[in-house]
């Protein structure tokens, strides 16, 4: 190899080595093994809007955040979208991939501009069986993203609109005192939330609105901010 393309390779290698070490599932692993992973893992580049894989696509393997947004959703009974998991860098999905080569479960599509960093199923097989701890990792990945969606069909499983969305902002700020105010960051428009909420865009605006001039919400293009957790969670129990 060249000296300027081995100058590449190892700028590369030290991007992928950093992002890695950095994603929740990765976290304490051996040097050496995140050398290693960095070596056959590859960085793809999805432009918004585009589909990195689709429902039952075959699998090719999992994925970790570098930059931008992914969503993860399914198609539903009304031919749309619902959505699963937005995903922020650092977070890694498609995991179940490795288990079962049947083909993706759902859909993932960048929200803006984005780039991931694929594993190739094949590649962490074959890591796999020289470090079997690595099956734990996944596994523990695969039951925080179980957590997650058993939190949002909770969440779908109330039938009051208003009570959904605050159900919604109240998972979002579990650990926080009752008076602190809280900062929600907004990863996706009004219509992409309403999906996740199965509620429609104009109900989730009126909602919001309502919420924001009885003093429990200010917003802005990018953010919630919660005035009273206190107050809405006290709210949300008056009414379930």
């Amino acid at each position: 190899m060249s000296s300027p393309a081995r100058h590449l390779e190892d700028l590369r290698q030290t991007a992928l080595h950093y992002s890695l070490s950095r994603a929740p599932i990765f976290s304490g692993l051996p040097e050496d093994d995140l050398r290693r992973i960095a070596q056959y893992a590859q960085i793809r580049r999805v432009r918004k809007g585009t589909y990195l894989f689709r429902q039952d696509d075959p699998v090719i393997g999992f994925f970790v955040v570098r930059l931008g947004l992914i969503h993860v959703s399914r198609a539903n009974a009304d031919g749309g979208e619902s959505i699963l998991h937005v995903l922020h860098p650092g977070e890694s999905f498609a995991e179940r991939a490795i288990i079962d080569l049947q083909g993706y479960p759902a859909n993932a599509r960048a929200v803006e501009n984005s780039e991931v960093i694929l594993i190739p199923s094949a590649d962490f097989k074959r890591h796999q069986k020289d470090r079997p701890d690595l099956a734990w990792r996944i596994v523990s990945s695969m039951s925080h993203h179980l957590r997650s969606l058993v939190s949002a069909i909770e969440g779908l499983r109330i039938p009051d609109a208003e009570q959904r969305v605050i159900h919604w902002i109240l998972q979002r700020c579990p650990a926080a005192s009752p008076k602190k105010v809280v900062e929600i960051s907004l990863e996706m428009n009004q219509t992409e939330l309403g999906a996740e909420l199965a509620i429609r865009r104009e109900t989730l605006s009126r909602i919001l609105r309502k919420l924001r001039e009885e003093g429990c919400l200010c917003q802005d293009q990018r953010r919630l901010r919660v005035m009273n957790v206190g107050r809405l969670r006290e709210r949300f129990r008056e009414r379930s």
